[in-house]
């Protein structure tokens, strides 16, 4: 079991870039808040913290990825499941994506509300291994080694999803963008 004092260390140092991370992949603030706290629970059942000051953003992001993939497994799971059942029915109109149009703000506010609304879905449309490398690279800053290691592929395999997912993310922005200036996403900038 981990000493409380390294646990609250290791939390305390990771928690915002694993839940940027986690909210990312799911882009549902619920689900994030569920798969963030097993991500934990998953670090105080593993043991004892890796000694001596070791960077544990790798291994924490591993952990993610695992926990993730699980819990898309499990909704396809469902989904079948739910689709078999009833056959037939209209689909749920009663879905949200969590974004309400703004209201009377002022027109900058309200377009900036929009591009972000775009990129998050851009980012969200994208296939789930790009996604995936294009979140690890550009929101947590990790080298494609690294990246590499968390997924188990090899660096080209990195370099070429990555290339790809920028590409697709630029094509699917590019209506915000006709001048091909660069476009503020966060804290990350996408050339678009």
């Amino acid at each position: 079991m981990n000493s409380s004092g390294e646990f609250d260390a290791a939390y305390d140092l990771y928690k915002a870039d694993i839940f940027r991370n986690v909210f990312h992949l799911t882009g549902n603030r619920a689900e994030a808040e569920d798969l963030f706290q097993e991500t934990w629970l998953r670090v105080v059942r593993h043991g004892p913290l890796r000694p001596g000051g070791q960077d544990l953003k790798p291994w924490l992001l591993t952990i993610v990825l695992n926990l993730h993939r699980d819990a898309l497994r499990r909704k396809r799971v469902r989904r079948m499941f739910l689709l078999r059942q009833y056959r037939g029915d209209q689909p749920d109109s009663s879905r949200s994506d969590g974004y309400a149009p703004p209201s009377a703000e002022p027109a900058r506010v309200t377009e900036q509300a929009w591009l972000q609304r775009d990129i998050d879905q851009a980012i969200a449309g994208l296939p789930q291994k790009q996604r995936r490398v294009f979140l690890l690279s550009e929101f947590e800053g990790l080298r494609q080694t690294e990246i590499a290691g968390i997924m188990g592929i090899p660096v080209g395999t990195v370099k070429s999803l990555l290339y790809r997912a920028v590409k697709r993310l630029q094509r699917d922005l590019a209506a915000h963008n006709p001048k091909g200036e660069r476009i503020k996403c966060d804290a990350k900038i996408l050339s678009v």
